[in-house]
């Protein structure tokens, strides 16, 4: 979260001013710029998040001091009272409470809010002194559009913020080159305490490093195969399972699916609901989690290609379910993930084709009073089609290498020879030892 408290002039920076504040001290506050619009235009962002102080006196951006949230004294809950200073490389811990209203309002728990229309100086600026657009730098996320907003979905809070870490690159001089942020999102329960970590990192750059998309390459046997559900981009996972065997909705107990690695997992399951659709949303949210994916990712790397999912559900009629008849219920899902070999066989690259999702389903009456067994499989199928080798079956038409027998005589394969008697002798006595050696190693 952002707290800013200062504002902008429209005084000149004389060429002496700016020689006298061309470095951060060491510990010095971070000062950023907040490009604000007033109320009337709406750009998804809490109000909270901006303390302005009588002091403003622009309306198009906000001058401030970038915060680094940190537990009360007496408290693990998070405050927003802690500036982050110029080569103070720290991480801090701290908890926020979730609720079903503060999921998708809170703006510490939304990406967006920690890097959205935000830039550091570049250098010191006093606060009477003009803001040149060459010393702002504009806090970039690692990911190129960002990352969701979060959402609230039967009874979880989606795309929330767990983690944030800033690196900011900065020259030999003392000026910020740089500001990059990178965010782990989970999905969570709505009614908990999230532990969020946040990180500062400074690292000395000299020139100024580009950031570049990471060249796409194949997958690595047992890397976790990354799917992109909606907008979010995340691993695929199998179904958690709890201490005593017991099937678990929580998303941190999950297994990722590893690259060419087939596993059969399995839990029990019991409710005591009468609602078919209650218990069929309870089960499909242990299998698959909250959703299944949309695409799977063929490689690796920043811009990764992306093959299609298909998902194969159980065809219900609500209208001819209850519990005396039974319900369809799914009780296990199969995850088959097709992949393939491209390229040299010396340099070979590992490329997923495509995955199905096909669940299973049976008719069981309900309430669950006894454990019912879930089970889930996951299987690579290996679909490398590979050339002929070049030393295969001797064939008919193959001719034997007389010459190499002969030491640069005719082959006699139509070939004309000297009628010479000797040399007709000596090629004849080459045949017959090439002839005999074929017999040798037959």
């Amino acid at each position: 979260m952002w707290i800013l408290h200062a504002s902008l002039s429209q005084t000149n920076l004389s060429a002496f001013d700016q020689k006298r504040i061309i470095q951060f001290p060491r510990s010095f506050q971070l000062l950023l710029i907040h490009h604000w619009t007033p109320p009337t235009t709406s750009l998804g962002r809490d109000p909270q998040l901006i303390v302005p102080t009588p002091k403003i006196s622009t309306g198009s951006s906000i001058r401030g001091v970038l915060r680094q949230p940190s537990p009360g004294a007496a408290t693990s809950s998070c405050v927003e009272r802690n500036p982050a200073r110029f080569l103070r490389s720290i991480s801090l811990s701290c908890t926020r409470t979730l609720t079903p209203q503060s999921c998708a309002t809170d703006p510490s728990l939304n990406a967006q809010s920690y890097f959205h229309d935000i830039s550091l100086l570049k250098i010191p600026v006093r606060e009477n002194i003009q803001i040149l657009p060459d010393n702002l730098i504009p806090v970039t996320p690692v990911v190129g559009n960002g990352w969701p907003k979060p959402r609230e979905q039967n009874g979880s809070c989606l795309n929330v913020v767990s983690k944030v870490d800033y690196l900011i690159w900065y020259t030999i001089i003392g000026e910020i080159a740089m500001a990059t942020v990178n965010m782990v999102l989970v999905d969570t329960d709505s009614d908990t305490n999230l532990l969020q970590k946040h990180t500062v990192r400074f690292q000395l750059s000299t020139p100024p490093p580009t950031p570049e998309p990471t060249p796409v390459v194949g997958l690595t046997m047992g890397t976790p195969v990354i799917g992109q559900f909606g907008e979010a981009v995340q691993p695929l996972t199998l179904l958690g399972v709890s201490l005593g065997g017991e099937c678990s909705i929580n998303p941190s107990n999950r297994m990722p699916i590893l690259f060419t690695h087939n596993t059969i997992t399995g839990c029990t399951f019991s409710s005591p609901s009468s609602n078919c659709s209650k218990l069929r949303s309870q089960l499909y949210r242990v299998l698959r989690g909250v959703s299944t994916p949309n695409l799977v990712a063929m490689t690796v790397g920043s811009q990764p290609d992306w093959a299609r999912v298909i998902t194969q559900a159980c065809s219900v009629a609500p209208q001819e379910e209850s519990c005396e008849s039974g319900c369809l219920l799914p009780h296990s899902l199969s995850v088959q993930v097709l992949w393939a070999q491209t390229g040299l066989l010396a340099f070979p690259q590992n490329y997923i084709l495509g995955a199905k999702y096909l669940f299973h389903c049976q008719r069981v009456k309900c309430p669950l009073v006894s454990p019912f067994a879930v089970t889930t499989e996951v299987m690579f199928v290996d679909t490398t089609v590979y050339p002929e080798p070049p030393r295969g079956t001797r064939q008919p038409k193959w001719k034997f290498p007389f010459d190499f027998f002969s030491r640069g005589t005719g082959e006699l394969d139509g070939q004309t020879v000297s009628t010479n008697s000797s040399d007709l002798k000596k090629v004849t006595w080459d045949m017959l030892v090439a002839l005999l050696l074929l017999c040798w190693f037959h």
